[in-house]
């Protein structure tokens, strides 16, 4: 496998798997095709077939047909792999409001019981559940307006309504999840993946003119300098994390 994947520090990253969802890593069409080929002929030795129409390939440079058992293979620009936006162009933007369209699909789902005569707490309850876990940002207000029946006209704080509700800051909640993410991976294995591509800086390529774009750690770093070694510390870590978090308190 040393001439397949993508090479990362001194390694060569080949494919991600969880369960049968599997992506492939390649450097040319050529390369992509033969293990497409190499995976469907182990797939068929065990009983199992590739699925054509979820098999769909995405690349950043020039597409060249490929082709596995004689079919050709779909090139997209976006896909959504294990819940997660993919994509080469602006994924955080589209990311979020992937996230905003379908916490609205989720609300508006349990319309008769969050415009009914639910008790509050029920419909909290419901939001912390069903709706937060695919919520990104900026929809959280709005809904919250949306269950007390309040519009933008009336010109209430969202500090009022988030204290009428109650209902977890959604800002909070992400940046949580993401410091307690970062400590867990800091403490991982050194030869686990997830740390090597959270340390990894590509040392070939070129960045584009003008502002960098933000990566994944700024926040961590600008918040607590070397993160990585101060993860080591659990309780010094839980800690810090509280004030990380409320930084990105979304009622202000």
């Amino acid at each position: 496998m040393a001439d397949k994947g993508i090479v990362i520090g001194a390694k060569n990253l080949t494919n991600l798997r969880f369960a049968d969802d599997i992506v492939l890593f390649a450097e040319t069409p050529s390369q992509i095709q033969k293990m497409l080929e190499e995976l469907s002929t182990a797939s068929l030795e065990v009983g199992l077939e590739m699925n054509r129409s979820k098999t769909k390939i995405m690349t950043n440079r020039a597409k060249s047909r490929v082709t596995v058992d004689g079919k050709e293979m779909q090139y997209v620009d976006e896909y959504i792999y294990l819940g997660q936006l993919v994509s080469f162009d602006n994924r955080q933007e589209k990311e979020i409001q992937r996230r905003i369209d379908n916490a609205w699909k989720s609300y508006w789902s349990m319309k008769t019981l969050m415009k009914g005569d639910l008790p509050l707490s029920l419909k909290r309850k419901l939001v912390d559940v069903c709706i937060l876990p695919v919520l990104t940002y900026g929809a959280q207000t709005a809904i919250e307006r949306s269950i007390l029946g309040i519009k933008r006209t009336d010109k209430v704080r969202n500090t009022s309504i988030r204290s009428k509700t109650g209902i977890v800051d959604v800002g909070v909640k992400a940046a949580k999840l993401k410091w307690e993410w970062a400590g867990h991976v800091c403490r991982m294995h050194p030869d686990k993946w997830t740390q090597i591509v959270t340390q990894w800086t590509p040392e070939d390529g070129y960045r584009r003119r003008g502002r960098p774009k933000k990566r994944w750690h700024d926040d961590l770093v600008n918040h607590a300098g070397d993160w990585q070694a101060l993860a080591l510390n659990r309780d010094a870590w839980k800690d810090l994390g509280e004030t990380f978090a409320q930084k990105w308190d979304t009622t202000g």
